[in-house]
């Protein structure tokens, strides 16, 4: 049996050494393809390529799904007085078992949906649902593991459940065949290892076993599905779209550079951690002035991460894809979603605070239908870049929205201004790029110039509201 720990803490991270490996353990679990892609995109023929993508895709999409904010209800438990522990231990144990059974019954349905005259079945859509269905246990793990200020047991399951399991991926079709179905049934296998080793770091309870955790889990979840299910399509969906639209070769050609939507995205959501803190602890007369500052503060990191990755685009386009050429100017329009990402997070922040939650559950499905719509001709007929404009479209649209849902309690705390003309700079900025060919040695030229002018601007700022 797993002896308890004591968060040093209230909030679990006890210490800056710990808040460091939290963020590794989150950047590495979103992004462990990115490690073996360079590899993998070769060895693999395009449809091939695109069906791990997608696979991969699919797997983060609806895992984030089905847990529907029970993680972090599952951390925040740990710390309630009413048998917050025993609780915390059962909804963990109904997010591992609802997301097993539902895995399952995924395979079951598309391995029946996918088979063919000859018998043969799409393996790599069934090994997806069962990975789904195993990395629930992982993620309610996880959420204890933080209550419990164990950082390095985080780190481990990150490692084993993304990296390892890509890397797994990896070493079959090296030494197998070079299939879709070799690299996910080894990635299958270690994501069943990580939930295995959750299960031996953290024991959960049967849900049934404590009062009331199971409407508990299921009032906390369902609210929340509508919105988390559009966020993470709105992220990743383009690739499925692409997928059944225009088949796997274009999903992997897109799935190759979703990077440059992902990484800006992960970073920001890491930054969020300290800007909702400092909003959420502001006292009610403190928060329009408070929330204005951070807000620039937010906008203004949006802003510089967007750039970077947009002037990091034709390096990385060569590093990480087979075509650059067609590929690069895709990977630079889609940095173009962190502004609006940006103003999105702080709004959000405040619709907790100001207890509109109730407005995400339609919200973020009305701009996901919306953006949908628009860019599924596009999709059909493989433009992608015209697709990574409307995803960045979409997210500057979701920002906009939630800044409208709160902004009448909050009228004079958004500078909106500023959100304008960073907008216009990042646009300006992609028009720039994209007159230029991709190559390795003029990739490192973008980035920095564009890092200069960054640290020029920043500069400028500084000394400029510096007191004489």
């Amino acid at each position: 049996m797993v002896a308890e720990h004591t968060p040093e803490t209230k909030g679990g991270i006890a210490s800056p050494r710990s808040a460091i490996l939290y963020l590794i353990g989150s950047l590495v679990q979103g992004l462990g393809l990115l490690l073996i892609q360079p590899f993998a995109i070769r060895l693999l023929d395009p449809a091939q390529w695109g069906l791990v993508s997608t696979s991969v895709v699919t797997i983060q999409v609806v895992v984030v799904l089905i847990s529907a904010g029970l993680p972090l209800a599952i951390s925040r438990l740990w710390f309630d007085r009413t048998n917050g522990q025993a609780r915390s231990r059962a909804m963990y144990g109904f997010l591992a078992l609802t997301a097993l059974l539902l895995g399952v019954a995924a395979a079951l349905v598309a391995a029946l949906v996918s088979r063919n005259p000859d018998g043969s079945v799409a393996w790599p859509a069934v090994l997806s649902m069962l990975a789904i269905g195993l990395l629930g246990t992982v993620l309610g793990a996880q959420a204890v593991l933080r209550a419990q200020n164990r950082p390095l047991a985080f780190v481990a399951l990150s490692l084993v459940s993304s990296v390892a399991a890509n890397l797994a991926g990896l070493a079959a079709i090296l030494l197998t065949s070079a299939s879709a179905t070799n690299y996910l049934v080894a990635y299958t296998v270690a994501v069943a290892s990580a939930a295995a080793l959750a299960l031996i770091l953290v024991k959960p309870k049967a849900p049934w076993r404590v009062e009331g955790v199971l409407r508990e889990s299921i009032g906390i979840a369902l609210p929340l599905l509508p919105h988390t299910g559009a966020l993470m399509l709105l992220t990743q969906g383009a690739v499925l779209m692409l997928a059944f639209l225009s088949g796997a070769v274009a999903a992997g050609q897109f799935g190759a550079v979703l990077i440059f939507v992902l990484g800006p995205l992960t970073l920001l959501n890491a930054l969020n951690n300290a800007w909702s803190t400092r909003l959420m602890e502001s006292r009610a007369g403190e928060l329009p002035a408070l929330l204005r500052k951070v807000a620039t503060e937010a906008l203004l990191a949006s802003a510089a991460i967007g750039l970077l990755a947009s002037a990091a685009a034709s390096a990385g386009s060569i590093v990480l894809t087979a075509s650059p050429e067609a590929l690069a100017p895709v990977a630079r329009i889609l940095p173009l979603v962190s502004v609006g990402y940006g103003l999105f997070l702080i709004a959000t922040n405040v619709v907790y605070i100001l207890e509109k939650t109730r407005s995400m559950a339609y919200t973020t499905p009305l701009v996901l239908i919306l953006m949908a719509a628009i860019a599924a001709p596009f999709a059909a007929s493989g433009y992608l870049e015209v697709v990574a404009a409307i995803q960045a479209a979409g997210f500057t649209l979701l920002g906009v929205a939630y800044w409208l849902v709160v902004k009448g309690k909050t009228p004079a705390s958004w500078p909106v201004g500023l959100f304008i003309i960073l907008l216009a700079v990042h646009l300006g900025a992609v028009a720039v790029l994209s007159t230029l060919a991709p190559s390795l040695v003029g990739g490192a030229i973008e980035i920095a110039v564009v890092a200069l002018l960054i640290l020029a601007a920043g500069y400028i700022k500084v000394k400029r509201f510096q007191p004489a």
